[in-house]
C-alpha cells in the first residue's frame, strides 16, 4: 500500500514481488489448515472386514527399494477396520522409519504380524538413529516434531487412529540400534 501511495517507478515489479510472497505464504497456511484439518477428522471411518497381511503387503510393494522386508504370516489376519486409515499408519510409522535411518547406512526395515491375546501385532522395526530418552514420552504428542519440515502431527493421528479401532501403539527405540513400534490391531471373529 505504501508503494502504491508513493507513486514508485518500481511499482509494477514490487506488486509482483508482493503477489507472489502473498500466494505462497497463503499457500504454507493452506497446508497448516489442512493437516490440521485432516487430523481433526479422522473419526468417520468406514470399517471393514480385511486381511491385514495384504494390506501390509500391497503398501510394502511400494517401497520395494526402501529395505524393506515383510515376513507375511501362513495364517489369516482378519481385522475389521477402516482401509484408508490403515494405510495413513503404515505409510507414517514407515516413512519415519526410512528417514530415520542414515543416508551412510543400508536401509533394513522389517514388518511382521504375530496373533497377541485378542489382537494381531504388528511390528515395524528399523535400524536408524533410535529416539532420544528425553523424547520418546512426547511422540505421540501433536505439534511435536524432531524434523525441520511438517507438522509433527504424524505419530498424533497414528495414536488417534489407532485408539479409535480398539487398538494399542507402543514401541521400543535405542539410539544407533534403531526403534521398533508395535501396533496391536483388534481380532475380527473370522480368524481361524
Amino acid at each position: 500500500e505504501r508503494t502504491i501511495v508513493k507513486d514508485n517507478p518500481e511499482l509494477k515489479e514490487k506488486v509482483l514481488s508482493f503477489a507472489n510472497m502473498l500466494i505462497q505464504q497463503i499457500d504454507t497456511m493452506n497446508t497448516v489448515v489442512s493437516a490440521f484439518s485432516n487430523f481433526a477428522s479422522l473419526g468417520d471411518e468406514k470399517k471393514e472386514v480385511l486381511l491385514l497381511e495384504d494390506e501390509v503387503e500391497r503398501l510394502v510393494d511400494l517401497y520395494k527399494e526402501s529395505g524393506i522386508q515383510f515376513q507375511k504370516p501362513d495364517y489369516n489376519c482378519f481385522v475389521e477396520i477402516d482401509k484408508s486409515h490403515l494405510t495413513r499408519v503404515l505409510n507414517n510409522i514407515i516413512k519415519n522409519g526410512i528417514e530415520a535411518i542414515s543416508s551412510k547406512k543400508e536401509k533394513d526395515i522389517r514388518i511382521n504380524i504375530i496373533p497377541e491375546n485378542g489382537f494381531w501385532q504388528l511390528q515395524i522395526k528399523d535400524n536408524g538413529e533410535g529416539i532420544p530418552k528425553e523424547l520418546q514420552e512426547k511422540i505421540f504428542e501433536p505439534k511435536f516434531t524432531t524434523k525441520n519440515s511438517g507438522m509433527g502431527l504424524g505419530l498424533a493421528m497414528v495414536k488417534n487412529i489407532i485408539d479409535d479401532f480398539g487398538g494399542k501403539i507402543t514401541f521400543i527405540s535405542k539410539l544407533e540400534k534403531g526403534t521398533t513400534f508395535y501396533i496391536n490391531i483388534p481380532m475380527h471373529e473370522k480368524r481361524k
